[in-house]
């Protein structure tokens, strides 16, 4: 891989704490599930208008809703349609481009393990500007959302892209957003501030 260039723009991280949605109608609200209320939060904290790309990540996805529409089912041998629509894995990032009229294209992705740093490859493979979430809710609620593109913009953040052919350590993107550590690797690739 050659090096590729991008920039952040804006970054949202939250575990959860202090989630606002007030600018959400409370009928939509309150269909949002956990999971969904943070990655709202931070999409809406990253979202500068206009028609970014969406690309939403989770490794498991509205796993609670999952769970019971499985033991509805079990139980009562039927789901409730209602239900079911928002248990899809892109029913939060479908909501979002819904709520604010953006007719841009988005892609949900899951990929195990990997999950964030395939659908950030992704949204960087773009080469526009695209708002980037990932949300977790197993053992912990978390998400960071990321609005970047190829153009450079007043106090954007410029990262470099290269191969990890050093086979460094994984760490966390988090951290990398928030400047505690140097670099973000996963197996394929690394993100370096371009002046650092």
């Amino acid at each position: 891989m050659n090096s590729l260039e991008f920039f952040i723009y804006k970054y949202s991280i939250s575990n959860g704490a202090n989630i606002d949605l007030s600018s959400i109608p409370m009928m939509l609200r309150r269909k949002l599930s956990p999971v969904g209320k943070i990655a709202m939060h931070t999409m809406l904290n990253c979202y500068s208008g206009g028609e970014p790309e969406l690309v939403y990540a989770s490794r498991y996805g509205e796993l609670e809703r999952m769970l019971k529409l499985i033991n509805q089912q079990k139980e009562e041998n039927e789901i409730s349609p209602a239900g079911f629509s928002f248990s899809v894995h892109n029913s939060t990032v479908g909501l979002f481009s819904l709520i604010n009229k953006i007719h841009s294209g988005y892609n949900s992705i899951a990929a195990c393990k990997n999950t964030l740093s395939n659908a950030l490859l992704v949204s960087v493979m773009a080469r526009k500007e695209v708002l980037f979430c990932y949300a977790e809710s197993v053992d912990r609620y978390e998400s960071c959302s990321v609005l970047l593109g190829v153009e450079p913009k007043k106090e954007a953040l410029k990262v470099v892209c290269t191969d990890n052919s050093q086979n460094l350590e994984e760490n966390s993107f988090f951290d990398f957003l928030e400047g505690k550590v140097d670099y973000y690797a996963c197996p394929i690739y690394v993100l370096r501030r371009a002046d650092g």
